[in-house]
């Protein structure tokens, strides 16, 4: 093959050049333009070493590097159906086992090809899974951020009077959205400098024994930050629930109504409600002033 080939050595680098010049589009930034013509010459002497010694490692070795430089398959292919259309046409007619040679032209060319496929194939399984990663977490960034917004939404404190807060509690409660609305709620206190926190579970239809621990704990929570928690609403499924956390609702009053639990409060901030009763409360859970 060396025979006939070598003095078209020159010829054959300056195709390949010209071939990877016109596909440079295909390439990726890291391979600039200016050194196209060195990836040809590289290309050359793999041809050159693989007709000789027919070692196919060097040329799957030559295929990751160009690969990892930035060449592109489209580009690749480009310059392999120009090679190998060059060394057709310079190929001497009557030169003993010329087609064969030709033909391991040919075949180098599919290696190196080869190994650029595989190399673009991996980078794009992990573009591919970062992309994916990155989806999932935005997905589930948002959907966090839809259910706290809905929480947020579906559990409004509203504040009644200076210093005095009023939580209605409607729908089922399980302990994530008891934890948060937990959460929700110290955090409006501090701000609000609250001192009384009225919490309504009028439209809470049934707690469980994990919801009504939660429910102590605010409780405790909102007494450790100074403001004084009140409990209005309380169904008979409740109270019975609740009863057995008697030890940690000492000191919280429980009064019936959320018009009830209104005027306390009030009349805890020295105001008089007039055409009003004193409330009265639903347990015999004693209030200890603060």
């Amino acid at each position: 093959m060396q025979s006939w080939i070598d003095p078209e050595h020159q010829a054959l680098t300056r195709s390949a050049a010209k071939a990877l010049k016109e596909n440079a589009v295909h390439n990726r930034s890291g391979l600039p333009p200016f050194r196209l013509p060195q990836v040809a010459q590289q290309v050359l002497a793999e041809l050159l070493r693989f007709v000789s010694a027919g070692d196919t490692a060097p040329a799957l070795s030559l295929g990751e590097k160009l690969a990892a430089q930035g060449l592109g398959l489209r580009a690749l292919l480009g310059l392999s159906r120009s090679l190998v259309r060059e060394v057709l046409a310079r190929l001497p007619d009557r030169a003993p086992g010329a087609l064969e040679e030709a033909a391991r032209v040919n075949d180098c060319l599919t290696l190196i090809v080869d190994a650029v496929a595989e190399q673009e194939r991996r980078e794009i399984g992990v573009q591919r899974d970062e992309m994916q990663l990155a989806l999932e977490r935005a997905i589930q960034n948002r959907e966090r951020e839809l259910r706290r917004m809905i929480l947020e939404l579906s559990t409004p404190i509203m504040p009644v009077y200076d210093h005095i807060v009023v939580l209605p509690l409607i729908g089922k409660l399980d302990i994530e959205r008891a934890d948060r609305i937990t959460e929700f709620l110290l955090r409006d206190v501090v701000e609000r400098r609250t001192r009384t926190a009225i919490i309504d579970v009028t439209g809470v239809p049934a707690v469980d024994e994990e919801v009504v621990a939660a429910l102590v704990r605010a409780t405790r929570a909102l007494t450790l930050l100074g403001t004084h928690p009140v409990l209005v609403g309380i169904r008979p499924e409740i109270a019975r629930a609740l009863s057995d956390q008697s030890a940690g609702l000492a000191g919280i009053v429980v009064l019936a109504n959320l018009q009830t639990a209104i005027i306390y409060a009030l009349r805890r901030e020295g105001l008089e409600v007039r055409g009003s009763p004193r409330p009265q409360r639903a347990s015999a859970h004693s209030y200890r002033g603060r």
